[in-house]
């Protein structure tokens, strides 16, 4: 589905990417792994759009998004989950989750995919009416990943997930989004600092070190590699 190639990405002198590639099979979990300053979250910006690479190319389908906005590049199936738990917190649940369905014109289909983003957040039903500010971590990061989802994107790209959150919330959050993976058919990038849990629910993955791809291959194999794990993964 997702094919990047040969990706530089620069901050002015700083260089970010240094000639990623990778591919992303459709209804799959992609982990993109590596400490902080690896590269991780400007990969995710440069796919949805929100950086410009110096060089390279990113195509969904065989479709170019490199010079597409945003907006555009959304439209085409894209949602883009920012690492921090990105919420209005001065919002109710409710208004959040509509948020991520403002461009749909259909009214039937938004309604129908606010109640399965109920459905697949039990917690956030009961709270519907109440603002995210009162939630705790765990369930802002469901509002977050469920705002996205109210898009019925056919890729999510998701950022650390994990930042802040009880081991509890995280195996919630990834269970069910594991489910829309088997069940729905949705692909997700995953990108995480935490390998471990990473590993456990991707299908592949790629290991980037100070923007460079230093590993790539099934998900199980690069977990079972001891060396990579010490070296690069920190488990």
């Amino acid at each position: 589905m997702l094919e990047v190639v040969d990706l530089t990405v620069a901050y002015g002198p700083v260089v970010a990417l240094h000639g990623v590639s990778l591919t992303v099979q459709d209804a799959s979990i992609t982990a993109v792994l590596g400490a902080n300053g690896a590269g991780k979250t400007t990969l995710v910006r440069t796919i949805s759009g929100l950086v410009r690479p110096r060089a390279g190319s990113v195509r969904l389908d065989g479709r170019e998004l490199i010079r597409l906005p945003p907006e555009e590049i959304a439209r085409l199936g894209i949602a883009h989950v920012p690492q921090g738990q990105g919420v209005l917190a001065e919002l109710t649940v409710d208004e959040n989750l509509r948020l991520g369905g403002l461009w749909r014109r259909d009214r039937k289909a938004q309604r129908g995919a606010l109640d399965e983003t109920y459905e697949l957040f039990p917690p956030l039903a009961g709270r519907r009416h109440l603002t995210a500010f009162s939630l705790s971590g765990g369930e802002r990061q469901m509002l977050s990943v469920g705002r996205a989802l109210v898009a019925r994107p056919r890729l999510l790209l998701l950022d650390e997930p994990s930042l802040g959150l009880a081991r509890r919330a995280l195996v919630q959050i990834m269970g069910r989004i594991k489910a829309l993976v088997t069940e729905r058919g949705l692909t997700v990038l995953l990108i995480e600092q935490n390998a471990k849990s990473a590993l456990s629910v991707a299908d592949d993955a790629i290991v980037l070190h100070l923007g460079n791809v230093v590993a790539h291959g099934p998900a199980q194999k690069l977990a079972d590699e001891e060396g990579l794990r010490h070296a690069y993964l920190g488990f």
